[in-house]
């Protein structure tokens, strides 16, 4: 009996996933638990020692951008070392650039074995996230919690639920299945149940951008038939009739995603978008002042310039203690503020030019790589309204292997030798890369 181990190639990407506060605390009640710091700890070494050891596997570009990654961090230890006498006096700014290395770890990885199960990976990511709402959160899946705004679930669990929510709804497009569509469904509904408008809006531009890639023929084994459409508007539609209406009949429903949209409407007057947009005033001053490299490690001494009002109705107060970093609700002026527009770019570009190179060709993708194109995506858009997460760097590695997966080229077929060259033959043919063959076959999944 030939036993199959390839649900082992989850646990890299798994273990960065479960870094998400919806397994975290499964183990840890506490979040400020010091093993979650520990363990965060350990997952960098594993992702340096990955990256090191299936380094030959990172193409030229990935080579090249964790070179310049690497250059960064030895500037940033020089300058710690010149005004601190510590080569690194402030981890906290180290490591918005340590957790780039997530990325080369799993890209490496998955460039050296084949992608991983994609259908166990979405089920343990769903049945986890569910399972948390059940046992810890079961009070956030009531009506009363809906009006009341109580979540439940972060921000970073909400949009984690995008990624399994978008793999099978691709998954029924090319495959059918009612298990498939009823699964999308739940996905998207639960998506905004729990009101995390920032991930509404992620959706909604992945959900889009999913569309344009089916119409132009980029998703591999895509039928828009009526089949296959047609139900995408009878279950919503019967639904609605068999209760749906009941509920949103409900002028206090009704009236809390009118004041929902409004907010995602007017971002900059209206809900915590108003806020965030208050945050963002405050450090606009250097934002324009450090505009190329950021303030650096300097930016982390910088006392807090986000004040509010106190809650006795008194006169402002900082919002967090200085000291403890600025907790910057946006992933753009997080890296504004501390590296400038070198250090956004440095970030952004490549994922940018590779999945931008992938898409714009003519060569349809499969479609598990098609959702996480379009979730890293999708990510830019939620990253307006706060920092990326730890686990998003390690899906950005899992994307960009997948779309420049070896085993997705077609090789072809090797021509007769000529008659003068009958003697090169006892070299034997070139060698075919390790992991192009299990990648080819598992990728259409």
């Amino acid at each position: 009996m030939k036993l199959n181990i390839r649900f082992l190639y989850l646990l890299p990407v798994l273990a960065v996933l479960f870094t998400d506060r919806a397994f975290t605390e499964f183990v840890f009640p506490d979040e400020g638990s010091p093993v979650l710091a520990h363990y965060g700890l350990l997952l960098l070494a594993g992702s340096c020692g990955l990256t090191a050891l299936c380094f030959r596997y990172l193409g030229l570009t990935m080579r090249r951008w964790l070179l310049l990654i690497m250059v960064a961090l030895g500037a940033l230890a020089l300058e710690s070392y010149a005004g601190w006498q510590s080569w690194m006096v402030y981890p906290h700014v180290f490591a918005k650039f340590l957790v780039m290395v997530h990325v080369f770890a799993l890209h490496a990885f998955y460039r050296r074995f084949g992608p991983p199960p994609f259908g166990l990976l979405m089920g343990v990511l769903l049945l986890g996230l569910l399972a948390n709402l059940a046992v810890y959160h079961p009070d956030s899946l009531s009506l009363s919690a809906f009006l009341d705004n109580e979540r439940g679930f972060a921000s970073t669990s909400a949009m984690l639920l995008l990624l399994p929510t978008l793999y099978y709804l691709n998954q029924y497009l090319t495959r059918g299945g009612l298990p498939r569509l009823l699964t999308f469904f739940m996905g998207a509904a639960l998506i905004i149940f729990l009101q995390h408008r920032s991930v509404w809006v992620a959706m909604g531009v992945a959900l889009a951008l999913n569309a344009v890639l089916l119409l132009l023929g980029r998703v591999e084994g895509a039928r828009l038939s009526s089949a296959r459409l047609l139900p995408m508007v009878l279950l919503p539609l019967f639904v609605l009739i068999s209760g749906g209406l009941v509920a949103l009949n409900d002028p206090h429903v009704v009236k809390k995603l009118e004041a929902s949209l409004n907010d995602i409407a007017h971002p900059n007057t209206r809900g915590t978008g108003g806020w965030r947009m208050k945050q963002f005033e405050a450090y606009q001053p250097f934002l324009e002042e450090y505009p190329v490299a950021g303030m650096r490690l300097s930016g982390f001494e910088l006392p807090v310039q986000f004040y509010t009002l106190a809650a006795h109705g008194g006169s402002d107060e900082q919002v967090w203690a200085d000291g403890t970093g600025h907790h910057f609700h946006s992933f753009y002026v997080d890296r504004l503020f501390y590296f400038g527009g070198l250090g956004l770019g440095l970030t952004l570009l490549v994922p940018l030019l590779l999945l931008g190179r992938r898409l714009l060709s003519r060569a349809p993708l499969p479609p598990a790589t098609v959702t996480l194109a379009v979730f890293t995506l999708s990510s830019l858009v939620y990253g307006i309204s706060y920092d990326w997460p730890l686990y998003f760097f390690g899906l950005m590695g899992l994307t960009l292997a997948a779309v420049a997966d070896p085993g997705r080229v077609p090789v072809a077929a090797p021509a007769a030798p000529r008659p003068h060259r009958q003697a090169l033959q006892s070299l034997g043919p070139f060698p075919t890369p390790h992991h192009a063959n299990p990648a080819a076959a598992v990728a259409r999944r």
